[in-house]
């Protein structure tokens, strides 16, 4: 919800990821660049590459807002597993979103992070998600897809 103008924001990019939870969370804590982890967004034909991925490059506008959501993959669907995004990070790069764009966690509506693009440019952005199978102790894992912004 922007409070602004109370109304609920509609972003015009969202990049999804799926997460293979058991998987996952039978690997130590930490970075990660293995599989179990599916990014994608709905810009493939706008020139994002590595759907389906680990590295998910994003092909983005300025002005443009971009929603991001996080869902485990378990087993039987009902394991009780849990995914969410705790944190990002520029890493390298451009800051495309600027002093007023990053990305904040949402309270409630369809998309559990939502950021906005200020600036032009490429940048490598550090996402980190905590998992917990069946109630577990959560386990954090970070990696670096990437984004380029264009007017």
């Amino acid at each position: 919800m922007n409070d602004a103008i109370n109304q609920s924001v509609v972003p015009l990019y969202v990049v999804n990821i799926a997460v293979d939870t058991a998987r996952l969370y039978s690997q130590t804590s930490g970075p990660y660049s293995n599989t179990g982890i599916y990014m994608m967004d709905n810009n493939l034909n706008g020139g994002s590459t590595g759907e389906g991925g680990l590295e998910l490059h994003s092909q983005v506008t300025t002005n443009a807002s971009i929603g991001f959501n996080v869902f485990p993959i378990d087993n039987a669907g009902n394991q009780g597993d849990t995914v969410e995004i705790e944190a990002f990070e520029i890493s390298n790069g451009t800051d495309i979103f600027g002093n007023w764009g990053y990305p904040k966690k949402q309270d409630s509506g369809a998309y559990q992070w939502i950021g906005r693009v200020f600036n032009q440019g490429e940048c490598t952005y550090q996402i980190k998600i905590a998992i917990s199978i069946g109630g577990a102790p959560k386990k954090y894992f970070w990696w670096d897809p990437s984004f380029t912004s264009t007017s």
